[in-house]
C-alpha cells in the first residue's frame, strides 16, 4: 500500500512541475497566452424572445442595429466578419467581409492578422437573430487582443431582407 502512496505522490509531483514550468515558458514567450484574459464577454439581446415580425433592434452592448451596420458599411469604417461556416459564405455574404468561421478561429489566425489590424473596428455577423456564432467569435476576438469589437445579431438574415447588396462565392 505504500508503494501505491509514493507512485501517487510522484505522479502528482510531476503534475506539479509540468503546470509550472508550462506557465514560465508560456510567460517568457511574445505570443504567449496571457493567464488573466482582458477585454469583457460581447453579448447581444438576440438570446432573449425575439419578434422576427419585426426589424431588430439590440439592446446590450457591443450590438448595432441594421441602420447602423448599413452606415458603417457605406462608409467603409468598420472591418466586417461573417462567422458562418466557408460554405455559406460562398452561397453569399456583405460584399467586402472576411469569413472567419467562429468554430474555426485557430485555422483562420493568419487571414485574421493579416487582413485586420488591432485597432481596427470590427463587426462580427451570422445568420440572424438566432444565431449565436457572432458573439461567439466577437468574445474571442476580445480575448485575443480586438477591443473595438460589434455585433450585428440580425445577421445576414436581416441584411438579406432589406434588400441590401450581397456578393457570392469564396472572397478574392
Amino acid at each position: 500500500m505504500t508503494s501505491f502512496f509514493r507512485e501517487l505522490a510522484g505522479g502528482i509531483a510531476l503534475m506539479i512541475v509540468a503546470t509550472v514550468l508550462g506557465i514560465g515558458v508560456n510567460a517568457v514567450r511574445p505570443d504567449g497566452v496571457a493567464l488573466i484574459q482582458k477585454g469583457a464577454v460581447v453579448s447581444t439581446a438576440q438570446h432573449g424572445d425575439v419578434d422576427t415580425t419585426k426589424t431588430f433592434v439590440p439592446t446590450a452592448e457591443g450590438a448595432i442595429s441594421l441602420d447602423e451596420m448599413k452606415t458603417q458599411f457605406d462608409a467603409k469604417t468598420a472591418v466586417i466578419i461573417d462567422a458562418r461556416s466557408t460554405e455559406e459564405y460562398e452561397e453569399g455574404h456583405i460584399p467586402g467581409s472576411i469569413n472567419i468561421p467562429h468554430d474555426r478561429l485557430p485555422e483562420f489566425q493568419d487571414v485574421l492578422n493579416r487582413e485586420v489590424s488591432n485597432d481596427a473596428h470590427v463587426i462580427c455577423y451570422c445568420r440572424g437573430p438566432s444565431c449565436d456564432f457572432s458573439d461567439l467569435l466577437a468574445t474571442e476576438l476580445k480575448i485575443i487582443g480586438w477591443q473595438d469589437v460589434s455585433v450585428f445579431s440580425g445577421g445576414w438574415e436581416e441584411w438579406t431582407k432589406a434588400g441590401f447588396p450581397v456578393e457570392k462565392g469564396p472572397r478574392p
